[in-house]
């Protein structure tokens, strides 16, 4: 039986997914908002957060398309419908960091349009600045219309060499001359705008563009890209109901699931949250609650920032930082800018123009964690993955046994020069990383919990089960348990739907594992 609705996985064509009568998130009021209030736009969003998909449908909006907007909120708002010449790159799809390359793609993409519009094009030694600086005038003066200028992933070639401050230095500079042209032609341009993932507002790149607005935290567009929970009930009813089906849960306990696992995300002071939108259309389409995101690979400079600084998970839980600081770009001593960026951290809290700072949801925490577990282990990868497969199931299902008899064996392989001596931070070293292998399964994990009768050390929950843990060093592990019964540890769990099961746990520095539990 062929699905009801269409799921347009990979597809960042406005045109072909409306002729192709796709599921659409209908984003084309706040377009509408912003080209009658802006000129010149700069956006920065995570990858596979739909930034290219706006793009196009802005595309087909300046080319005047108005059948494809039929059902649409501009549909009605719009009374004109002109039509402008479209220059549109697309910088994801020049491969390496060589920013040489992407001046030639830049070059024949305008080359293309010269051609389109009959017009003539400098020879490339003119320079890519007075290259298109060139062409925006012929155009404007072949049409009679002002250009929009529309340049997506636009720091595809610079993010590949934020480590090396000379080499970014060096391909900002390249580029600097074509996007300085947005000021000095003013006069030929109606609209234009950029989008990526870094903010480089402070590099020499937008220096010849100052005039670019940064709607990146502007609480009017702070769901200008992704999925808001009014947007997942009214564009995927059937999808939701067929995975209520597919889990048996009803359709409350589906949607707080998919909260869980893809929403949380965050980029204005409006308290706006988003789901990731390339993960809820995949989750549609499979009826599966896989971490999509993370399937799609990790940039590459984020994995070369955790290969070279040292931090714990837990130190990125709740940041404090300030407005100013996630629009810089990424330095050693500054992780935050990237983590933010890249959509590994979202914001939770804001005070003035200070935020704090979290894990956006259930999927990045997994793709986070997995990024460190090698790192943090010294593990190879393949261990960590089959770790991953063989924890998943018990701990869905309860069975918290299997699952300490697993990280038992992992712990056994971990080398041994990484367990810190003192007792005391090698404790703290179990608990941190029994916390981060439960944080890489996707579960709602939290450390550390204060109630009226202590401090837990770690709650696990997942949709059934609720699993209350205390830890001893080199103690029985019916001293932790009955710690968790003697001050009530489970009681704010246990009117609720979940079944509880309480686990003390202990280490042993001597074996540097796991050396009994029991379970209550």
């Amino acid at each position: 039986m062929l699905p009801r609705e269409k799921y347009p996985i990979g597809l960042q064509t406005f045109e072909k997914l409306r002729k192709g009568r796709y599921v659409y998130v209908d984003k084309t009021e706040i377009m509408y908002q912003l080209i009658n209030r802006s000129s010149y736009v700069f956006l920065s969003r995570p990858r596979r957060f739909g930034k290219s998909l706006f793009l196009s449908t802005l595309d087909a909006y300046f080319q005047g398309q108005k059948e494809l907007f039929e059902g649409l909120a501009i549909y009605d708002l719009e009374t004109k419908w002109e039509s402008f010449p479209v220059l549109r790159f697309d910088l994801s799809s020049v491969s390496g960091s060589d920013c040489h390359a992407v001046t030639t793609y830049l070059y024949y993409t305008m080359a293309y349009y010269a051609k389109k519009y009959e017009v003539e094009i400098l020879d490339k030694d003119a320079g890519i600045g007075n290259i298109f600086s060139f062409l925006i005038q012929a155009i404007y003066e072949r049409t009679g219309r002002q250009v929009v200028i529309l340049v997506d992933e636009y720091d595809k070639s610079l993010n590949s060499v934020l480590h090396d401050k000379d080499a970014l230095e060096r391909n900002s500079d390249l580029l600097q001359p074509f996007f300085s042209v947005l000021k000095s032609q003013d006069r030929y341009i109606r609209f234009a705008m950029i989008t990526g993932v870094a903010r480089f507002r402070h590099l020499t790149l937008f220096s010849g563009a100052n005039n670019l607005e940064d709607i990146s935290m502007q609480s009017e567009y702070a769901a200008i890209c992704g999925v808001t929970l009014e947007e997942l009930s009214t564009y995927f009813p059937e999808g939701i109901e067929e995975l209520c089906q597919t889990f048996g849960l009803p359709h409350d306990r589906m949607i707080e699931q998919l909260k869980l696992k893809y929403d949380g995300y965050r980029f204005s002071s409006a308290v706006v949250h988003v789901f990731n939108p390339f993960s809820i259309l995949n989750v549609m389409k499979s009826k599966e609650l896989d971490s999509f995101w993370l399937q799609t690979g990790t940039s590459q400079v984020f994995i070369h920032f955790l290969r070279n600084a040292h931090f714990d998970l837990l130190d990125f839980q709740d940041v404090w930082t300030t407005k100013d600081v996630l629009s810089h770009i990424f330095t050693p001593d500054n992780p935050i800018p990237l983590l933010y960026q890249t959509g590994y951290l979202t914001i939770r809290e804001v005070a003035g123009q200070e935020v704090k700072l979290g894990i956006p949801n259930g999927e990045v925490q997994s793709a986070l964690v997995r990024q460190i577990m090698p790192l943090y282990t010294g593990l190879p990868e393949n261990d960590v993955q089959r770790l991953i497969f063989g924890l998943e199931k018990p701990l869905y299902q309860g069975n918290i046994q299997k699952v300490l008899t697993l990280l038992q064996s992992l712990f056994a392989k971990v080398p041994y020069q990484l367990f810190k001596e003192d007792i005391d931070k090698l404790e703290a070293t179990f608990h941190l990383l029994v916390y981060e292998i439960f944080l890489m399964l996707g579960i709602d994990c939290r450390s550390e919990i204060s109630i009226a009768g202590g401090r837990i050390d770690m709650v696990a929950t997942t949709p059934d089960f609720v699993y209350v843990m205390e830890f001893k060093m080199d103690r029985p592990a019916d001293e932790a348990l009955r710690q968790i019964n003697d001050k009530d540890y489970a009681l704010p769990w246990t009117a609720g739907v979940h079944k509880v099961i309480k686990v003390g746990i202990s280490f042993s520095s001597e074996k540097r594992n796991i050396s009994d539990w029991v379970i209550g």
